[in-house]
């Protein structure tokens, strides 16, 4: 029958790093605990039941915080990044912010105390703020959280030229551009890109931001009045899918035809234009393979004996984007 010892010689620490991690005391890295009790029963190691329960429950579980809710997007990558946790052989523990910092912090507490491996967030903004936890392993999806920690994000300043270069292509002139990005247009790489190309023609844009909540603003008024205030524009870019949903509700209701007299572009999930009609020219970013990177480069650091970052160029990995022309355009 294994030993303590034997189990020590394997993970190669101290017989008594092992006991206390066998018996859940003591402060160490995720990656170290999950190689003790992976060893543990490979050698035949009789860990108590009640630990053995608890650390495979808590330390094969991610922690999955994204604004989800009313917004479809989310729910979709939430799903794809459920999917593969799953094949990683991890659970993924979904928590819903709605875009409030103060429940984004108190579920930062609670995965912590809840001993999960790590986290992928949804991040918006460079909040210093947030209380992370440097043991605890993390991977953002979307925007830099900062520096030291990876970032899974689309190429979205390429996303932006690739709109303007299609409406321009169409013959518009006279450009929109509008966004629920929060942090306005100096870090709104969708928006630098677009308004780098269009430059490049000659062209000017007008840009809107709403703000990231969109639940607190009555948005059909504020894009009615961006289309009030220009009742020249040919052509805009819609950050996001949802928006875009928006705009071509308001379109109907002033009586403005797309694509005739508006050509409208946005960026998203291919899968979300089967719940819109008409269809809507799309920017589409590969979800799947943002789902398949973060879970792969968290559990690359959860699973690595101290816990650094995966080898990743600049910390990020930006996955490309392209063009799929529908009915708005």
């Amino acid at each position: 029958m294994a030993t303590i010892q034997d189990i020590a010689n394997e993970v190669g620490i101290s017989k008594a790093a092992v006991s206390r991690i066998l018996n859940r005391k003591g402060s160490f890295n995720a990656g170290t605990k999950e190689k003790v009790f992976r060893v543990a029963k490979d050698l035949g190691y009789l860990v108590p039941r009640e630990n053995q329960l608890l650390d495979e429950k808590f330390f094969k579980t991610i922690g999955a915080v994204f604004p989800t809710g009313h917004i479809p997007y989310y729910s979709v990558l939430v799903s794809l990044l459920e999917q593969v946790a799953y094949s990683f052989g991890y659970s993924l523990m979904i928590c819903s912010s709605l875009y409030d910092k103060e429940k984004e912090e108190l579920f930062f507490e609670q995965l912590r105390e809840k001993r999960i491996s790590g986290i992928i967030y949804g991040s918006f903004t460079n909040d210093v703020n947030l209380p992370i936890n440097e043991d605890l392993p993390i991977v953002t999806v979307g925007h830099r959280l900062s520096e030291d920690i990876p970032v899974i994000k689309s190429d979205n300043h390429l996303a932006g030229i690739i709109a303007a270069k299609h409406l321009i292509a169409k013959g518009c002139k006279n450009l929109l551009y509008i966004s629920a990005y929060q942090v306005g247009k100096n870090n709104d790489e969708r928006y630098k890109g677009f308004i780098e190309e269009l430059e490049k023609s000659n062209k000017k844009c007008n840009a809107y931001f709403t703000g990231t909540n969109e639940r607190k603003k009555d948005i059909p008024s504020v894009i009615s009045q961006m289309f009030i205030e220009n009742v020249d524009a040919d052509g805009i870019f819609v950050e996001s899918y949802t928006l875009a949903v928006q705009c071509l509700k308001v379109c109907q209701s002033l009586g403005i035809s797309i694509p005739e007299d508006l050509k409208i572009v946005t960026y998203g999930n291919q899968l979300l234009n089967a719940y819109s009609f008409p269809e809507i020219t799309m920017i589409s970013e590969n979800t799947n393979q943002i789902a398949y990177e973060a879970v792969s480069a968290l559990v690359d650091i959860i699973e690595h004996e101290d816990n650094t970052e995966p080898d990743l160029k600049d910390n990020q990995i930006v996955i490309p984007v392209s063009l799929i022309e529908k009915q708005t355009t």
